[in-house]
């Protein structure tokens, strides 16, 4: 343990004895259910910032949690807000307004709160790049947590991450905005802590539609989306929110003509219970180190089967089926019994093979005549089958034709002439 973190021990150690003296007073007035809670072994301590009154100094308190015992620490003379806890630099930020004097010129300021109560002005909560003060944006910001180096700060509709790392260039500037959504739910949280466990905010939404809802903010995407099942009473803002050991701590700033702080278990097995009450407030916020549960581990996977013995098996060695054949499917009985005939090949068109032009139709060939063999056309396919030749046609069947005509008109010629010299001897008889 840190000297610091003994220092906080320490002062919580005078807040358990005078609980009894804060009860008397009406500062805690704890409900039946507080024994309850009280004997539970995990607790932890966190730091509670409370206004009264707008623009009234905020004073710090210690509250214990889950027992809800709180004690007071100092009055700190800022009106602080949206604070988060850095346990590498064991330190407090927070958003600081302005003084009992008014408001800062450039708007918010950065305000460091120390184990021992200690509040530090830090200047201006200025943006990244900027070389002058210019207004901060984070001004009127409600609610704030710290994951390591980076602040995430709600003001309005947007989550600001801010650098708190001392040794970066950009040590107390804004370095990141992100919108969230919906604004429905977004509007009403007014304070929120972060679960390592999954790396989201938590939160209480008061709108509307939140009713006392608990949410989940995404940093990285602005995601806001209910918690099924955790719901805190509706009323007032939920200015102060904690994760502890199985549940989700927030205080209604005002209830009626106080304040509460509630426990809810985070598993759902019961309602909201009040641990501690005390005056109504203008505006509360929390900042803390406490520890939460890690989330229940995945169910079991069935182990996997043992492997089989090295001992000889008595079972018998199946007989191996060998593999199908890679032939032909066996064909239906129908097709055993009357197997279906080949296929005719699809016919092959060839080019016509034309004969040459007479001035006369030509006849017939004789049937002695021998037909000379003409080369048949290529076929168009490689694996089309040979056709038939065709039957050629004679090429002297023309000079036949022509030769047999003159004989037949000599042989003609010859008997005009032989009858009519035969009638002019019997005339000149």
């Amino acid at each position: 343990m840190t000297r610091a973190r003994a220092r906080w021990a320490a002062m919580f150690g005078v807040a358990a004895a005078v609980s009894a003296l804060l009860a008397a007073t009406g500062w805690l007035a704890p409900p039946a259910s507080r024994t309850a809670g009280a004997r539970q072994p995990d607790s932890c301590t966190v730091l509670q910032a409370e206004t009264e009154r707008d623009h009234a100094p905020t004073t710090l308190r210690l509250l214990s949690l889950p027992s809800g015992a709180t004690q007071r620490v100092t009055e700190a003379g800022y009106w602080i807000n949206a604070m988060g806890y850095s346990a590498e630099q064991d330190v407090v930020y927070g958003v600081a307004d302005g003084t009992g004097r008014g408001r800062y010129d450039h708007g918010a300021h950065a305000v460091r709160i120390d184990s021992a109560g200690t509040v530090t002005d830090l200047g201006v909560l200025g943006r990244a790049g900027a070389r002058h003060p210019m207004w901060s944006l984070v001004t009127g910001a409600t609610a704030g947590t710290i994951d390591g180096n980076r602040w995430y700060v709600r003001q309005d509709s947007d989550l600001y991450t801010v650098d708190i790392d001392p040794a970066s260039a950009d040590y107390l500037r804004v370095v990141h905005r992100t919108a969230l959504r919906p604004v429905t739910l977004a509007a009403g949280v007014d304070d929120f802590a972060y679960d390592p466990a999954d790396g989201l905010l938590y939160g209480v939404s008061t709108t509307t539609r939140g009713g006392g809802t608990v949410v989940t903010l995404d940093p990285a995407t602005g995601k806001v989306e209910p918690v099924p099942g955790e719901r805190f009473p509706e009323g007032g803002a939920y200015g102060s929110v904690a994760l502890g050991p199985g549940a989700i701590y927030a205080t209604a700033n005002r209830d009626g003509h106080r304040s509460v702080t509630y426990r809810l278990p985070r598993d759902g097995s019961g309602p909201a219970v009040e641990i501690a009450t005390g005056p109504p407030l203008a505006s509360s916020d929390a900042a803390g180190d406490c520890p939460t549960e890690p989330p229940p581990p995945p169910p079991s996977s069935p182990p996997p089967p043992e492997p089989p013995s090295s001992a000889p098996s008595a079972t018998p060695t199946p007989t191996p089926t060998p593999p199908p054949s890679p032939t032909t499917p066996e064909p239906s009985p129908s097709s055993r019994q009357e197997p279906p005939p080949p296929p005719r090949p699809p016919p092959v068109e060839r080019p016509v093979v034309l004969p040459p032009t007479t001035s006369t139709p030509a006849p017939a060939p004789p049937p002695s005549a021998t037909p000379s063999p003409t080369p048949s056309a290529p076929a168009t396919s490689r694996h089309a089958r040979p056709a038939p030749k065709p039957q050629p046609v004679a090429e002297d069947t023309g000079r036949r034709t022509q030769e047999q005509r003159r004989w037949g008109l000599t042989a003609l010629i010859l008997v005009l002439g032989g009858g009519a010299a035969a009638a002019h001897v019997r005339r000149h008889r």
